[in-house]
Formats: structure tokens, sequence, C-alpha cells
């Protein structure tokens, strides 16, 4: 939806400005007091009337002011928004540090400070190139399997067989692995395997079938769809005065956050989008109520394949037009971080 008319879209996008500053109502002698060109306050009236009954704002209170719908929120930023300079929060995002923890952890507070919002980091576990794995013997019939990404991070996981297999078998598989891994993630391992021995192109030993028949690889590669989430900032949500008034749904937000699973749905619903992506209200695909607005962008490995994402959560007043370009530039310095190492 558009607004044709230059005066009514200049009101309304004073309006949107106004609440997303202040969180009040805005009525039509504030715009009266600002127009360049002088309106009378009963001629923006009837602007904001027309505004209402096209579902672009409402009125909280019968006296009250007008303030922008979910659906006025969601055509401000799409044709209206301004893109604020964020040169110095530049220069902040840029002193991420390249380990591993301190990039997400660091990115997810950055974040939560320069928003005054949640800051939120999707780190996908194993969806990722593999830069190296190790096997250690644990018990008789037990192993710890050691796999390092190409970002980083490091994943443990205790693995049980069927078999008792010796340390310097474990040592050929390791070398078995990392002589194929190349790059490649552990589903795309795990495949390339099982192909060949389909087709033979290999001549398998039988310690090589052990690891893909006997379990070695499937449950790594089967905690490939998890991943870490490093937030930070709840404590933000409560020095906004709306947000304090809906306690309750504050609870229900905190609660969200904690749940890994739903948290880490957002990356499908970013899988197929570019650049910067904004769910206002009840557009957002994780959170029950339609309180929140989520500005998240996803980041890539050197392949091109999405691995995570960096955004910020906060109520629907928010100011986008800052809080966008930061998440942008947020994503960027991560992913190059993540591929210089």
């Amino acid at each position: 939806m558009t607004i044709d008319d230059f005066r009514t879209r200049d009101i309304f996008r004073m309006i949107v400005e106004e609440y997303l500053k202040y969180g009040i109502p805005v009525g039509s002698q504030t715009i009266s007091n600002s127009l360049k060109q002088p309106l009378s306050s009963a001629t923006i009236r009837n602007v904001m009337s027309d505004l209402v009954e096209a579902d672009l704002l409402f009125s909280p209170h019968t006296s009250a002011g007008r303030q922008p719908t979910e659906r006025g929120l969601r055509l401000y930023v799409d044709t209206l928004m301004k893109v604020d300079d964020i040169t110095p929060e530049r220069f902040q995002i840029e002193q991420l540090k390249s380990s591993a923890h301190n990039i997400y952890d660091g990115a997810s507070t950055l974040l939560s400070g320069l928003s005054s919002c949640v800051g939120v980091v999707i780190a996908p576990k194993m969806n990722k190139p593999i830069r190296k794995i190790e096997f250690l013997k644990l018990e008789a019939y037990k192993i710890l399997g050691i796999i390092m990404t190409q970002d980083g991070m490091v994943e443990n996981r205790v693995i049980p067989v069927t078999q008792e297999v010796s340390k310097s078998e474990l040592e050929q598989v390791s070398n078995f692995l990392n002589d194929r891994i190349s790059g490649k993630t552990l589903p795309e391992l795990n495949d390339d395997l099982v192909r060949e021995i389909k087709t033979h192109k290999n001549n398998l030993n039988s310690l090589a079938s052990l690891l893909v028949k006997e379990g070695i690889i499937h449950p790594l590669s089967s905690s490939a769809d998890e991943g870490h989430i490093f937030v930070s900032g709840q404590s933000q949500l409560l020095d906004d005065p709306e947000a304090q008034q809906r306690l309750a749904e504050m609870k229900s937000l905190f609660a969200m956050l904690e749940e890994k699973q739903a948290m880490l749905s957002m990356m499908d619903a970013i899988e197929h989008g570019e650049g910067v992506q904004i769910f206002i209200g009840s557009e957002n695909p994780v959170f029950e109520r339609p309180t929140w607005s989520t500005i998240i962008r996803a980041y890539h490995d050197q392949n091109g394949r999405i691995i995570g994402a960096t955004g910020v959560i906060g109520p629907t007043r928010l100011n986008y037009g800052k809080i966008v370009p930061i998440v942008d530039y947020t994503a960027l310095i991560v992913e190059k971080l993540i591929g210089k190492n």
C-alpha cells in the first residue's frame, strides 16, 4: 500500500516519527506546529480521520491523539523510513574480536547496547563448514567426537559404538574424515560417504564402514539443525515505560527467548529473504503475542551458505531507522570475522 497524496503522506510520516520518538499518541496541534506549510487543526484532523479509516492509525483512547497501527508501521518502514547515519556506531561494531565466542557474545551485547533492546545472535551448531574432526576413546564402547568448525567453534559429542575401537583406529578414522572434509558440513560429509559405499568409488575398509554405518557420523550430522543462541540485554526492556505496563507479555517473551528451538526457527523465516528483514508485531514467526518487533539479518560462510543471524528484539515502537543499519553492519562484520578463521 502507498499514500499518493503528498500532504497526507507527510502528516502520516510525522505522526509515526513522533510516536516512535516519544511513545505517546500524537495530536493535531503537534503536527500543526511542525508543518512547514501551516494547516488548520481541523484539516489535520480530517487527514488523520482518513488514515484511521485506512487502518494506518488508531486512537488508544477516545480523547487521545493517534498512533500507528501495525499496518501503519509496516507502510512506514517499507516506504517512508530514512536510514540514519551510524558512523559512531560503526566504529564500535568494528571492535568485535575474532575468537568465536567473543564474536557471538560480543555481537549480542553490542546490539543490545546500541539499540537499548534485546540483542540476539544465532550461531547454528554444525550446519557450517568443518575444519577438523578428532576422536578420543572414553570407554570400551564409548568415544568422544570433537568437531571444530571453520569459524572457530568446538563441539563435543559422546558417541556409543557397537564394537570396541582402539586409539590407532580412531586416528585412522580422523585422518580418513579430514581428508574428505574440504569445507563440507557434517550432513554433506555423511552423504558423500554413504554415496561412496553405494557406488564403490572408494575401497572402504571395515573401520570406515563402521564410522558410517555404526553411528559415528550420523549422531553428529543429525545435530546440524541445532545451534547456539546468544541473547543479551533482556533488562533493557524493563527501562521502557510501555513494556513495564505489559509485564505478562514480557514474561512470555523472556520464556520464548529461553526456548532454543523456537529461536532457531527464526532461521527458517529469513532463509529466502535478502538483507535486513523486519517483522512487526503479528508478522513475527516466533513470538505468540503481536507486541514485539524483530530486526534481523542473516550472515553467510565463505561459500555463501546462511549459517546464522544477528538481530534485535524489542517493542514495536523502535527506532527502525537507526537499528536497521546497526543490525546490517553487525552481520557484515560477524561474517567477515568468521571468514578469517
